[in-house]
């Protein structure tokens, strides 16, 4: 709730500031012209349209400066610029008031002195350097010498200005206005050529990033610098400069446009970073993101240095060893650091013009994070993933191999006994016969058939189990085996050359029993193909009915259990079934599996 109250407050305190500076200038220019008293100032419809839209220019850029730039500052500077820009326009209106016209007149350049310090703390809103504070502090002072100038000194004659008594001047001066001005003009002038040269000799020495990013305003600035000493010489030599008069509002109007500008551009490449997290989406590739992060910042000679866990040292994108070289051998570099919970994950070097915007490299690094972090996830599930193929592998295969052991131990261990007490009842059944004992010779025969079914069955068990033909023969025999013991007719095609790895072809071989058996019992077929071919280091598996279709893969089903033996060994199966054109199982498991 006080968070609410606040920022309505604040809303509500700049929207008052800008419409009173709106308003000041709006109703001088109106006053002005139903009296047609503008003092020194242009007159006409015109030049009152010009001043109004300078003033507006202002007010714009601080609503806008407001909403993109984290510090408040930039915004106040611009709205007070547009206010005491209009009082050139109010001085000739309040001379017949002596206790207001000295007031009026002093504040009458704070318009220049707000727009000086808005060009000083551009981009950021803050004065970081110290040639900035200084002057700023010795604007101040001259600015703070002229109003009390005029104040204690200025006494124009009446008659020359109409003005009205100076009720502060303490020693009064008819020529201190003049003396003031020039001195005010001189000592300005020179504070912006200074700036102004700064500036310019920055702009020209930085790098790419720099230019674009930190110093956008050289042209406002000298237009700026020639407009004062335009007005400078019009002060002085009342010299009419005809239509250059154009100029100085131009160049004043052209500032806060070209700090919104710059943000705005800033803010632009903020947006840009954020493209590369969808670079390096699929993995983080070093070299990629920092060729990328380059491009994306305007600054070719940035370099990323990637903390290497296990040498616990930085490296270059390349695997190489980081340059040793102090900031000295890096003259307007600058660093950044990007760490995790987790620990150090790189340094990035940059043009030191990028610093000044903290914003864009917070962007930079939480794009460089979320890409790391995308990474670091994503082989932590591809890692789980094949754990949990291998674990699948080794339960198939300890299935298999603990099927191959029942199986064996079935054959060789009950079925051989009881192969042996077939052959003990025949030969028990030909003696009694032999004694002509017909009665237990029957008695024989009849346990010695229970036990042949008891072996089939047993056998039939154990080919459940493991599939005999398999170990005795190769894959094709054990398919055409299964075609004919189907009830439906089978076309067999296989085209293996050689044997299959034996957890790939006990797969295929269960998956085709399975397919045939659902062709029978369900799909209602009349006939049925199985193909079977391997190349490269895959072998493909298809099975086709002309059965009535419509078969889905459905939890707990037959269809289920056949994709999910088969994805046990990394493979995969598909399904196509179509109402009334049969069905089509096509499986594709990897030879390495």
């Amino acid at each position: 709730m006080d968070a609410a109250r606040s920022a309505y407050a604040r809303i509500g305190l700049r929207a008052l500031a800008v419409t009173v500076a709106i308003a000041s200038n709006v109703v001088a220019q109106v006053i002005s012209a139903m009296t047609g008293d503008y003092g020194p100032r242009p007159s006409g419809l015109g030049w009152a349209v010009v001043f109004v839209a300078v003033a507006l220019v202002y007010v714009v850029c601080a609503v806008i400066a407001w909403r993109i730039v984290r510090n408040p500052v930039p915004g106040w500077l611009m709205v007070g610029a547009a206010l005491f820009w209009s009082a050139g326009a109010w001085y000739p209106l309040v001379r017949p008031w002596g206790w207001v016209w000295p007031w009026v007149a002093g504040v009458t350049d704070l318009w220049a002195v707000l727009v000086g310090v808005l060009v000083l703390c551009y981009p950021t809103g803050r004065l970081s350097a110290r040639f900035e504070r200084i002057v700023v502090l010795a604007v101040a002072v001259a600015f703070a010498v002229r109003l009390g100038g005029i104040l204690l000194f200025s006494s124009p004659a009446p008659a020359e200005c109409g003005c009205a008594t100076n009720p502060y001047a303490v020693l009064p001066s008819d020529t201190a206005d003049f003396w003031l001005g020039i001195a005010w003009r001189a000592v300005g002038l020179a504070l912006m050529l200074t700036v102004a040269a700064r500036l310019i000799a920055r702009w020209l020495t930085s790098s790419l990033p720099a230019r674009r990013v930190a110093f956008v305003m050289p042209l406002a600035i000298l237009l700026w610098c020639y407009s004062t000493v335009q007005d400078s010489l019009s002060f002085a030599l009342d010299w009419d400069s005809g239509w250059l008069e154009f100029i100085p509002p131009v160049a004043i109007a052209l500032i806060p446009p070209a700090f919104v500008g710059g943000v705005l551009y800033a803010r632009g490449l903020r947006s840009r970073v954020a493209d590369l997290v969808i670079v390096a989406r699929d993995r983080v590739d070093r070299e990629l993101w920092e060729s990328s992060l380059a491009r994306t910042l305007h600054d070719p000679s940035l370099r990323v240095f990637w903390w290497d866990e296990p040498l616990q040292t930085y490296q270059t994108s390349d695997g190489g060893p980081v340059p040793d070289a102090g900031a000295a051998d890096r003259p307007g570099r600058s660093t950044l650091a990007i760490d995790s919970d987790q620990g150090p994950i790189a340094l990035i070097e940059h043009d030191v013009a990028l610093a000044q915007d903290d914003r864009l490299l917070d962007a930079v690094s939480s794009a460089l994070l979320l890409s790391v972090d995308n990474d670091r996830l994503r082989e932590r599930l591809e890692r789980t993933i094949q754990e949990l193929r291998e674990s699948r592998l080794r339960i198939v295969e300890e299935g298999y191999l603990a099927r191959r052991r029942l199986e064996r131990d079935l054959h060789d261990g009950s079925q051989q006994q009881l192969v042996s007490l077939a052959i003990s009842l025949r030969i028990a059944t030909a003696k009694a016969e032999a004694h002509g004992d017909e009665e237990l010779a029957g008695d024989l025969q009849r346990a010695s058939d229970q036990l042949a079914d008891a072996l089939r069955e047993l056998r039939e068990l154990a080919r459940g189990i493991h599939p005999t033909v398999l170990t005795d023969g190769d894959l094709r025999s054990a398919i055409e085996e299964l075609g004919m013991r189907s009830h439906l007719p089978v076309e067999v095609h296989v085209d293996v050359p050689g044997r299959l790895p034996e957890v790939v072809e006990e797969t295929i071989y269960y998956c085709v029993s399975e397919c045939l058996a659902n062709a029978a019992k369900h799909a209602r077929a009349r006939s049925c193909t199985v193909v079977v071919s391997a190349a490269d280091s895959t072998v493909s598996v298809l099975v086709k009915d002309d059965g009535q279709g419509g078969a889905r893969i459905e939890p707990g089903g037959g269809l289920e259990g056949l994709r999910d033996r088969v994805e046990a060994v990394s493979g995969r199966a598909d399904v196509r079934s179509v109402e009334g054109l049969g069905t089509i199982v096509e499986l594709t498991i990897p030879i390495g599996a």
